[in-house]
């Protein structure tokens, strides 16, 4: 049931990215979703953290219809999420200038914000890309500490 619940959580954050894309491209409102999507995360993380696994069925319930209800929200702007994933993992894979920059600023959260305010006036796309990927490294890490803590305790 453990890896139910680590299954959910990753599903589940890809219905949020999933929703904050069709909240920035849609014309559609699509803030009850989202909402309940991050609530969900939430309770998904409380919840494995609290040794009630079998509750992560919900979530994941929960997360497989809003990924389907997508669709019929706005189907245009689904098909072109669904089909931009590709070249944004080339994209960002394979930018041999950045990707050292992006790795050192996600493993080390600090110095990727640091780096931001370094070369905000100086080097502005680079900065943009470090801070983006130190901000992610600070939520990446957060959900990690609160899942493996939730599986050791």
């Amino acid at each position: 049931m453990l890896a139910l619940g680590i299954v959910t959580l990753f599903l589940t954050a890809f219905t949020i990215i999933y929703y904050a894309y069709l909240s920035n491209r849609s014309e559609r409102d699509v803030s009850f979703f989202l909402s309940v999507s991050m609530l969900s995360m939430l309770l998904n993380l409380c919840t494995n953290a609290g040794g009630g696994s079998w509750l992560s069925v919900v979530y994941l319930v929960i997360a497989v219809a809003f990924l389907g209800v997508g669709f019929a929200v706005d189907l245009r702007e689904t098909l072109t999420f669904y089909t931009s994933i590709g070249p944004w993992f080339k994209e960002t894979f394979t930018n041999t200038e950045r990707i050292g920059w992006q790795i050192l600023s996600m493993a080390v959260c600090p110095a990727g914000i640091a780096l931001y305010f370094a070369w905000y006036k100086q080097k502005p796309a680079l900065a943009k890309v470090c801070g983006r990927c130190g901000l992610f490294g600070v939520l990446l890490l957060g959900l990690l500490l609160w899942m493996i803590l939730g599986i050791v305790l």
